[in-house]
């Protein structure tokens, strides 16, 4: 055998390596469903179903809030809502996102947020984002995006939190779906573009 073929074989084998792990990973790639939702990351069998079946709550725990974002945490296992929360930024803690005080609730039960998804109406903002990366949530689910917000006039830090997962060096990047039940979550913030602009 000569070198050329030696290479060609070995180039062959690397190739074929590779096809393999893209191929197993295939379950970790980014795709959009019919709905228009999209999904990336390690999905699980029923989690999709969990949390889109999650968001009519989160969306009820949003219609309690002057800035209508609400969130709820949802055990993997079970797909049962276990704890939520909505913006009470208007009390004077502009830290008090929905994410915020989901993670601020869980803890106070000792609820730990690795064996569950947290489930948003809106795409979690960089604050909310590096929170629930640092907690090793797995699954992070939302309705609006903040492009869309941005786009409505609801002023934001534009930043994906799919973007910053990736930037993350902490755990596990999670599974992400966006633009789940937005036809819930986007009629909130219509709404309160509205009322910002004085037109309701």
């Amino acid at each position: 055998m000569n070198a050329t073929s030696s290479s060609r074989r070995q180039l062959l084998s690397v190739v074929a390596g590779a096809v393999a792990v893209l191929s197993s990973a295939d379950g970790a790639r980014a795709h959009e469903d019919p709905d228009g939702r999209r999904w990336s990351g390690p999905w699980t069998r029923g989690s999709k179903e969990a949390v889109v079946r999650a968001m009519p709550e989160a969306v009820a725990r949003a219609r309690t809030a002057v800035y209508p974002f609400g969130a709820v945490l949802v055990a993997l296992d079970s797909g049962v809502v276990v704890a939520g929360a909505a913006n009470s930024a208007e009390d004077g803690d502009t830290t008090a996102h929905a994410e915020m005080n989901l993670v601020r609730e869980a803890a106070a039960k000792g609820v730990r947020l690795r064996d569950h998804a947290v489930v948003s109406t809106a795409e979690p903002c960089p604050m909310c984002a590096g929170a629930l990366l640092w907690t090793r949530v797995p699954v992070v689910a939302f309705g609006t995006s903040n492009a869309r917000l941005t786009a409505l006039g609801i002023p934001q830090i534009d930043m994906a939190f799919e973007s910053l997962a990736r930037r993350s060096s902490v755990g596990v990047r999670p599974a992400i779906g966006s633009g789940v039940r937005e036809d819930l979550t986007g009629p909130l913030y219509e709404e309160l573009a509205r009322r910002w602009r004085g037109t309701s």
